[in-house]
């Protein structure tokens, strides 16, 4: 493949706070940086950090899925971390996420998402 995705970036305009934040949200590390920009790294995942002369006003434009086999536990170690809670939406039987809000208000999802699901996802896309 020619192309892939290197990192998602959140604007945001405390950089330590989100630092701390994402990093230990996801397990990820700060491994380059500037004033205005931060890299978090993982072993499956980057995440970027770049500041930002405003707070979050409106809605995103787009936003995080976190998958797990265990939305409660994940979903009150993130509040713990300093997420807010935003909404529980489970109208739909296959579909279930909770809507939280980092520190500075961005929206991600914590979906509840078997692993078998996920690898199976996974393994289909990456089939020719």
């Amino acid at each position: 493949m020619a192309i892939r995705l290197g990192s998602t970036v959140i604007n945001c305009t405390g950089l330590d706070t989100m630092t701390r934040f994402w990093g230990a949200a996801l397990g990820l590390e700060p491994a380059s940086g500037t004033d205005g920009f931060r890299l978090l790294r993982g072993s499956h995942v980057n995440l970027s950090l770049q500041r930002s002369s405003a707070p979050v006003s409106a809605r995103d434009q787009m936003h995080l899925d976190l998958y797990t086999d265990d939305q409660q536990h994940e979903v009150e170690r993130l509040l713990g971390l300093g997420a807010r809670f935003v909404r529980h939406v489970e109208d739909d039987p296959v579909d279930d996420w909770v809507v939280l809000a980092d520190p500075e208000g961005n929206l991600f999802c914590v979906c509840a998402k078997p692993a078998d699901e996920v690898r199976d996802a996974r393994a289909r896309a990456t089939e020719p």
